[in-house]
């Protein structure tokens, strides 16, 4: 398992008073074949809850203390848990928002806090991706050329591109931060008015669409 250092900024997430304070992350990866994906997250153990946000309820999972599983919704709760269930299928995973809500105020907005851990699974193909997602700052895009070059694969931009679309933790991985050439939102899986509204509260101006 590799470690690597990033910044974020934990802009509200659950509504925390602790706003526009920049944060190190700790990125723990483990590179895995595509094929074998569901037999390493079957063996994982997670803890998982359902939070409000300012960009709507978020799902998040936790294994170790570290978040492995972050994703928004706008949706029924209970189809949103059906899929994350298909994901994540260890039977002995168990829903718990009070302990999810501490783990996050413990990680992100606690006063003298630790740094907060995430945990990624990926191929080496996606790790690379995602490591260069970490190096997109608060208030700043890429296009997903810009972002395949700094990958060091120019020419791989829909292979990036999926990458991208496959990124397990929404906004602490800012893969909202990856916009179209000409600065339209393009796509984002949990919604692009979440996106929107993520990127306005990061005082990113946005073409009109």
């Amino acid at each position: 398992m590799q470690s690597i250092n990033a910044k974020t900024q934990d802009n509200g997430v659950l509504k925390s008073p602790f706003n526009h304070l920049w944060r190190d992350i700790v990125v723990n990866t483990k590179e895995i074949s595509s094929g074998r994906k569901k037999e390493a997250r079957s063996g994982m153990r997670l803890i998982y809850g359902i939070h409000g946000t300012p960009f709507g309820k978020c799902l998040i999972g936790v294994c170790e203390e570290a978040i492995c599983h972050m994703s928004f919704f706008r949706t029924d709760a209970e189809t949103h848990l059906e899929e994350f269930r298909k994901v994540w299928q260890n039977p002995k995973n168990r829903r718990d928002d009070k302990e999810t809500a501490e783990v996050l105020r413990n990680l992100l907005f606690s006063p003298g806090r630790r740094p907060p851990a995430i945990l990624l699974l990926g191929t080496r193909f996606q790790l690379k991706v995602w490591e260069k997602l970490m190096e997109v700052r608060e208030g700043e895009t890429l296009s997903y050329s810009e972002l395949a070059e700094s990958a060091g694969v120019p020419t791989a931009v829909r292979a990036v591109s999926n990458a991208v679309a496959g990124n397990p933790v929404a906004y602490l991985v800012p893969c909202h931060r990856i916009i179209g050439k000409a600065g339209d939102l393009h796509g984002y899986r949990w919604g692009l008015d979440v996106k929107r509204a993520i990127l306005e509260y990061e005082g990113v101006n946005l073409v009109s669409q």
